[in-house]
C-alpha cells in the first residue's frame, strides 16, 4: 500500500467525535501488522509501543473528524444541524458541503442522505442571493417522509451528520474530508514502517486520540508517563488567493512546518529545534509556523508537564470536505519524525 492509498482508506471512514469506533478499530488493525501490541484505553484512544529505550517519546494525531449534530426533525422528516463540537457557533464551523453526499450516523448503523436547501423555481432570485450557509438554511434530506420514520430509522437528535465524499487524487495532492487527522494517522503509521526491524533508543508510544475536535477531550490519558511528546497535524497553508504568504508563510509541496505557538500554547523551543535539527541532518527541507486561530492536543500534554512540539503538515482550506495535502509533504514528515526517533 501507497502512502496516498493510505491515507485515501482513513479518510474515506466515518468518525465524527465520540463516534470513532470505525477508524479507531483500523488503526488498530494496521499497527498490529506492523508487529506491536495495540490496545484501547477506557476514553477510546488506541495506544501502541516501540523500541527498547529509558526515555518514552509520544507521537500522536487525532482520529476524529469535525462533524455535524442533528438538532432537530421536521414533521417531514428532515433534520435540521447544529455544531457537533463542545461550543456552539452562531454560523456553522465550516463551509456548508450543499449538495453532497451526508453520512448520518446512528446506533447500529450509517444511513445515507443529502446537504440540501431549497432552490431554483420554488424561489425569487432575491431568495437564492447568499442562501445555505447558515443554521436556518439548510437541512439534511434522508429519504423519509415523516420524523416518525426517520426515528424508525435510528435518527434522533444528537446523532453525528458527516460529509459521505471520498479522497480523491489531482496531480500531486490528495483532496477531501478529514485530513485533519487522518492524513496524520496515516503519517505515524508510515513512520512506523520506516522504523520497522531498526534497534530504537527510545521508547515510541504512538496514539490515535479521540475527541480532539471536542476541546481536546481525550489528549490527556495518552501522555501519562511519557518524557517528551509530539503532535502530528494539519498545518494551514497560505499558498492561495485571498490569503497569502505574508498572512500564513507555509505553503504546499515545501516539506513539514513546525508549530512554535498557537491559540492555547507556545511549543518547547528545545524540542521544535531539535526536529529541526534532524530534519537538516537527514537533508529534509522544514518551514516555520504560528497558527493563530488553532489548537491541538499538545496543549493538554503541556499543562500535563510533558514538553511537546508540533508537526505539522501544510493543508489547504481545513475544516472543509476539499481539505487538500501534497503527498509529498506527507512522506517529508514521517521521514522526519522517525530520522528525530532514530537520533
Amino acid at each position: 500500500m501507497e502512502l496516498a492509498d493510505l491515507v485515501a482508506e482513513l479518510t474515506d471512514l466515518f468518525g465524527p467525535s465520540g463516534a470513532e469506533a470505525p477508524v479507531q478499530d483500523r488503526v488498530e488493525q494496521l499497527w498490529a501488522d506492523l508487529g506491536l501490541h495495540p490496545r484501547r484505553t477506557p476514553t477510546g484512544n488506541v495506544i501502541a509501543e516501540t523500541g527498547d529505550g529509558g526515555e518514552r517519546l509520544l507521537v500522536a494525531a487525532h482520529a476524529d473528524e469535525i462533524s455535524f449534530r442533528v438538532r432537530s426533525v421536521t414533521p417531514g422528516g428532515f433534520l435540521w444541524l447544529t455544531a457537533g463540537r463542545a461550543m456552539g457557533e452562531s454560523v456553522p464551523p465550516q463551509p456548508v458541503p450543499l449538495g453532497h453526499p451526508a453520512a448520518v450516523v446512528t446506533r447500529t448503523a450509517v444511513l445515507p442522505g443529502t446537504f440540501v436547501t431549497p432552490t431554483g423555481h420554488v424561489l425569487s432570485r432575491p431568495g437564492t442571493e447568499g442562501r445555505g450557509q447558515n443554521w436556518g438554511e439548510f437541512l439534511v434530506d434522508i429519504g423519509v417522509r415523516s420524523a416518525g420514520e426517520a426515528a424508525a430509522a435510528g435518527v434522533h437528535a444528537g446523532c453525528p451528520v458527516v460529509p459521505a465524499v471520498r479522497t480523491r487524487r489531482v496531480g500531486p495532492l490528495l483532496v477531501g474530508k478529514a485530513m485533519d487527522d487522518r492524513a496524520g494517522l496515516a503519517v505515524i503509521t508510515w513512520m512506523l514502517r520506516l522504523l520497522r526491524g531498526q534497534t530504537l533508543r527510545v521508547r515510541v508510544r504512538v496514539a490515535s486520540t479521540v475527541l480532539e475536535e471536542v476541546a481536546l477531550g481525550g489528549a490527556r490519558e495518552v501522555a501519562e508517563g511519557c518524557d517528551r511528546a509530539i503532535a502530528v497535524e494539519v498545518g494551514l497553508a497560505g499558498d492561495v488567493p485571498m490569503v497569502g504568504l505574508d498572512q500564513m508563510p507555509v505553503r504546499l509541496g515545501a516539506g513539514p512546518a513546525l508549530l512554535h505557538a498557537d491559540a492555547l500554547m507556545h511549543y518547547d523551543r528545545a524540542l521544535t529545534y531539535s526536529l529541526a535539527d534532524a530534519a537538516q541532518r537527514a537533508g529534509l527541507p522544514v518551514q516555520h509556523a504560528a497558527y493563530p486561530t488553532f489548537a491541538t492536543d499538545g496543549a493538554e500534554w503541556v499543562k500535563e508537564r510533558v514538553p511537546t512540539a508540533v508537526v505539522t503538515f501544510p493543508t489547504r482550506y481545513t475544516h472543509s470536505v476539499f481539505e487538500t495535502v501534497d503527498v509529498d509533504d506527507l512522506t517529508r514528515t514521517a521521514e522526519l519524525l522517525a530520522a528525530f526517533v532514530r537520533g
